[in-house]
């Protein structure tokens, strides 16, 4: 009975961190080209198969040509979480939801930010790919590198600090 609830908790975290992400992710997009000018004509936060993309996790549509600010905006909302999350608990040690942080704080953003940055290294038209395109391909590789790194050793900073603190409750 025991593993049975161990299976439905993973799931269940892995699906919340999922939505968490790509809602987070389109959103950013559908966000920054509202503030270009452009009419948002469809938000899909749920994956599917379009006639003219194939199989898609979510996608945002939108009118009128924008700049690199919407291909980039969820990699600054990344940065902005993982600041929060970190705000948070540097500002409280033994913080009550710690492993919920963590989840959405760090383990969403350094998904998106691993994810979309491979795939836009060997697939034309990702947020990445385009980001390549119209940026300086060192100042988006360098910023795309060092922001995981950073936010893998800063969630492994803050798990180590939360077990030198509890250790008998982890």
């Amino acid at each position: 009975m025991r593993i049975i609830r161990i299976i439905i908790k993973t799931i269940v975290i892995t699906i919340v961190v999922f939505y968490w992400t790509i809602a987070r992710h389109e959103g950013s997009h559908a966000v920054m080209a509202y503030l270009e000018g452009a009419d948002i004509q469809e938000l899909r936060l749920f994956p599917g198969v379009h006639k003219e993309l194939g199989f898609y996790f979510a996608y945002v549509e939108h009118s009128e040509n924008t700049t690199w600010l919407t291909e980039a905006a969820p990699y600054f909302s990344d940065v902005l979480l993982l600041l929060v999350a970190s705000a948070l608990l540097l500002w409280k040690q033994n913080i009550r939801f710690f492993n919920e942080i963590l989840l959405l704080g760090f383990i969403s953003p350094i998904i998106n930010l691993i994810y979309n940055y491979q795939g836009g290294l060997w697939r034309s038209g990702t947020d990445v790919s385009d980001l390549l395109d119209q940026l300086p391909k060192t100042l988006v590789h360098l910023t795309f590198i060092s922001t995981i790194i950073i936010a893998i050793l800063a969630l492994r900073f803050f798990r180590k600090r939360r077990l030198k603190a509890t250790p008998d409750k982890l």
